[in-house]
């Protein structure tokens, strides 16, 4: 009945009621207008409003374990900005994170507190469209419950209330297992909002939010977060030369070089100083230290985008048997790049 992809979406219905029928809608023409294939559809909402926000809250069941799963995603084509935020339970385990973007500065929601964050590079994404090719790539990931069919429920005996000043009505049937909730508004009218409960807490709800009610605004003054890249402080020692390499997480926004430095230091971020440490902006660093060890610091644009980005590569070689680690430091945010926030 729940679909956990983005193959469907939000769309007005393609054969309207007629005006006379609108409003309030009849039961049987509320079920000619669920029983079009396809008729609600995300994608085709998005391409008709620049500024569109859809949540969702599912109630389900996995391995005898109740999971609350709640989605709100929206975007703003005026300001070039998107929204995507999770929060889910499971257990004793909570996630509740929101993260904007869109612009060269991003708003991250950790529970309760924001963050600003900063991309170099911005590219604004309709969120709607990424996370539909997203979830065909991997449609066992966890993605919106934004696809929904309405024929499963287009035999119902409707009970339909409504509010003519604002063009509000509100539809109730049951099948049986279940009971559904739908909101519709507007002339001819259009589903707003779904809700569907079992009666025994498995239940699932989904509301549209279209215009400025559903705009996006950067927050400003936050704290900074820094550049979400934390070096793998594995290694190898080949030859007796120990060498620490990876690449820049996919995950990670451009940033410019000169706002971040590695540094070689022991075990702890205490307040030691750095053994050895080298500006991104400097690309390579080649130094033998007090104790006579050599050391080679480097970061490679492998974009050669002239910006710290994804799939960069980078290495640290030395032929030091001492114990040390990789850090990274963000001069921007005034921050460790493994501090957590």
């Amino acid at each position: 009945m729940l679909c956990s992809s983005l193959s469907g979406c939000l769309e007005v219905p393609l054969n309207p009621c007629e005006d006379d029928e609108c409003f309030p809608l009849s039961s049987d023409a509320l079920n000619a207008m669920l029983a079009i294939s396809d008729s609600f559809n995300v994608l085709k909402l998005s391409d008709d409003y620049e500024i569109l926000r859809i949540e969702t809250s599912s109630v389900i069941e996995i391995q005898n374990e109740r999971v609350s799963v709640d989605w709100s995603v929206g975007k703003d084509d005026v300001r070039n900005l998107s929204s995507i935020a999770l929060r889910y339970n499971i257990a004793n385990a909570a996630v509740d994170t929101e993260v904007i973007e869109g612009t060269d500065i991003t708003n991250v929601r950790l529970g309760n507190v924001w963050y600003e964050g900063r991309d170099a590079l911005p590219e604004y994404n309709d969120p709607f469209y990424e996370i539909a090719r997203l979830a065909s790539e991997n449609p066992e990931g966890l993605w919106p419950p934004f696809a929904f069919d309405t024929t499963a429920f287009d035999n119902l005996d409707w009970q339909i209330t409504g509010d003519l000043l604002s063009l509000q009505q509100v539809a109730t049937g049951t099948n049986g297992t279940h009971t559904i909730i739908l909101e519709l508004g507007g002339a001819p009218p259009m589903i707003l909002g779904i809700e569907i409960y079992d009666g025994d807490g498995t239940d699932f709800s989904l509301s549209v939010d279209i215009g400025e009610s559903a705009s996006i605004n950067l927050k400003e003054n936050l704290p900074r977060t820094p550049f979400q890249f934390i070096p793998d402080n594995n290694f190898i020692i080949r030859d007796s030369i120990k060498t620490w390499s990876g690449v820049i997480p996919s995950s990670a926004s451009e940033v410019n070089p000169s706002e971040l430095e590695f540094h070689v230091r022991f075990d702890t971020l205490s307040d030691n100083e750095s053994l050895v440490s080298m500006n991104f902006n400097d690309v390579i660093l080649n130094i033998t230290v007090d104790d006579g060890t050599w050391w080679q610091l480097y970061w490679m644009d492998v974009g050669l985008d002239g910006l710290v980005s994804s799939n960069d590569f980078y290495s640290i070689r030395t032929n030091s048997t001492s114990e040390m680690n990789i850090f990274t430091f963000d001069i921007w945010a005034d921050k460790w790049t493994n501090d957590l926030l």
